[in-house]
């Protein structure tokens, strides 16, 4: 009779802890790892040249596509912006040329902000046509660019000697933010009141206060950060260049949604469309875009 109590009170006791379990799995901080999973929807034709990032124009509904052609530092002049269609397909190749490695972009009304290594570069969304270039005095390494509701513009400069973000406003260039905190900068993403950025230096997710630039460290990632966007709802999905595509959920929890690492297949400047639930992910040097749909298990 007691053995038969012991047994009885030990699958209790099991049934508790898997309980428990199962309650602490369904919890909103760890909401990415059981509910997110990615669906692969289309890939690009090989055609591109380096793609580093994608950019999601709503009123064109068009994508717009950096490619480097090239070196990422190299000024040959060769590098180009893209039209790609939202079922894969490349609309116009060559749209805007005389680049020389254009990497992160932005739009403000019916302009689109490149970065181009040491300059951020004005595009007509109308005609493809560049209206002016903006030199960042000592950057190195121009990377991501965001833009707040005012029109200013914000680019990275991720070279290590000259780590600092940089802010255009009225048609003149000016370093914004430097220091210690900002180490490496990368991928930014606009919020009503703060600018998100992806610190590279060292692997950190951070946010800065537009209005007295005071800087907070949202979560350590602990590798580094190219594409950065929010998904809406308190999470941000995040690329490690080397391959790996992350979600950082709203307390901070780092869950990897695909790792194509060991395929040497990169994971650059990415894009979500929060409407389509559509995450595009240029490969870089694999010479393509991906578009997965983002899945949640309880939809």
């Amino acid at each position: 009779m007691e053995k038969i109590s012991l047994i009885g009170c030990i699958l209790v006791l099991c049934f508790s802890i898997l309980v428990f379990s199962g309650v602490r799995n369904a919890r909103s901080d760890d909401v990415g790892r059981i509910e997110y999973r990615l669906i692969k929807q289309w890939e690009t034709v090989k055609g591109l040249r380096v793609p580093e990032s994608v950019l999601y124009d709503a009123c064109g509904n068009i994508l717009y596509v950096s490619n480097i052609n090239g070196r990422p530092t190299e000024k040959n002049g060769q590098g180009f912006i893209s039209k790609v269609s939202l079922n894969g397909k490349i609309e116009v190749l060559k749209w805007a040329t005389g680049l020389d490695a254009p990497k992160g972009s932005a739009i403000h009304g019916n302009k689109l902000y490149v970065s181009d290594i040491d300059q951020l570069v004005e595009i007509d969304l109308k005609t493809g046509k560049i209206l002016s270039k903006y030199p960042a005095a000592g950057a190195k390494f121009l990377n991501d660019v965001a833009t707040d509701a005012l029109g200013n513009v914000y680019v990275t400069d991720m070279s290590s000697k000259n780590s600092a973000i940089y802010k255009l406003n009225q048609g003149k260039m000016s370093g914004w933010v430097t220091g210690r905190e900002i180490s490496r900068p990368n991928g930014l993403c606009m919020e009503e009141k703060r600018l998100v950025v992806g610190n590279s230096g060292d692997g950190s997710l951070k946010a800065i206060n537009l209005a007295d630039k005071k800087i907070t460290t949202l979560t350590k990632v602990g590798s580094g950060i190219d594409g950065l966007r929010s998904d809406g709802q308190g999470n941000y999905f995040i690329s490690d260049w080397k391959g790996k595509t992350s979600m950082v959920t709203a307390s901070g929890k780092v869950i990897v949604l695909i790792d194509t690492t060991s395929s040497k297949i990169n994971s650059a400047d990415l894009e979500y469309i929060k409407t389509k639930k559509l995450l595009l992910i240029p490969t870089f040097f694999d010479n393509r875009v991906v578009a997965y749909e983002v899945k949640r298990d309880a939809e």
